[in-house]
């Protein structure tokens, strides 16, 4: 079996007990808040997205991130090889999104010079949160159940990657209008009228699907959205994260179940800061791709 070493930047939101029991290796993100730029956090070790979503909620502070940089993912590859993996397979946040992704390559290319016979392949996932996650818990089954070679597993993935789905619904338009996204105006009428935006990510950019009024119709929605796209149920893995609104994501998952008759497991964290931030208190939504994994997880 090839020893094969999973590493991941934290835009997925991967789940700490996976995270430990398939010891996937995690590159944090960096956070700072607008008026206190001197103090900089690591995305799961130096603040909890707990803490993270009572400041925006309490404070109103505008978040911003950082990217991991060359260091920081050379690091980890040196950590990989240190117990004894000789091939490293790196999943990051769509590179739409972030530069965590050139960041790994620029890694890649200097690992090259210090250990040439280790082999690197790095995936953008063209997604965030869960549609990431998703993506990287995968990768975690197969290299452990080891009937793939590592490129079959990179081929496997990149056609996952094509067919994840992830659509979500925001609480809160004044969030957006913080990070610039959206004028105060806009922001203010569209949360006086109750109008919640429902999107997804396609090709690895965020976009509008459509806008209901009040947030009951937007979960309801989320799920018509999604079943209207499953073909099969039995092929499903699914994941929701939740910025600290876990009633509504039960909800959520409660109707999805109920109106798809899907009852394997479904993911579930709440919403780190890196994807948080953007955002804001209040998002949730699914993510899932289909695929035929029997035999290879």
């Amino acid at each position: 079996m090839e020893k094969i070493g999973l590493v991941v930047d934290t835009a997925g939101d991967l789940p700490r007990d996976i995270v430990k029991e398939y010891n996937i290796k995690e590159v944090p993100f960096y956070l700072y808040f607008e008026g206190e730029e001197d103090t900089m956090y690591k995305e799961n070790v130096t603040i909890t997205p707990e803490e993270f979503y009572k400041i925006m909620r309490h404070k109103k502070k505008h978040p911003r991130t950082a990217q991991p940089n060359m260091e920081d993912y050379l690091s980890v590859f040196e950590e990989v090889i240190k117990e004894g993996k000789d091939k490293i397979l790196v999943m990051t946040l769509s590179s739409k999104f972030s530069g965590s992704f050139q960041s790994a390559v620029l890694a890649k290319e200097e690992l090259k010079k210090r250990y040439p016979d280790v082999e690197v392949e790095i995936i953008d996932t063209k997604s965030a949160t869960f549609g990431e996650g998703i993506q990287q818990i995968t990768a975690a089954k197969m290299i452990r159940k080891g009937v793939l070679s590592f490129d079959e597993i990179v081929k496997k993935l990149k056609g996952i990657r094509e067919k994840t789905n992830v659509i979500f619904t925001l609480e809160d338009l004044y969030f957006f209008y913080l990070g610039g996204r959206l004028g105060k105006g806009a922001a203010l009428m569209a949360n006086l009228m109750k109008v919640k935006p429902i999107m997804d990510i396609e090709d690895g950019e965020v976009g509008p699907i459509e806008k209901v009024r009040g947030r009951k119709k937007s979960l309801v929605r989320i799920v018509e959205i999604a079943k209207e796209r499953i073909k099969d149920v039995n092929k499903l893995v699914v994941g929701s994260p939740h910025a600290d609104c876990k009633e509504d994501q039960e909800f959520l998952i409660h109707l999805f179940r109920k109106e798809t008759g899907y009852m394997g497991p479904i993911y579930t964290r709440i919403m780190g800061t890196t994807i948080g931030a953007h955002p804001g208190p209040g998002t949730t939504g699914l993510c899932f791709f289909e695929e035929d994994l029997e035999g290879l997880v």
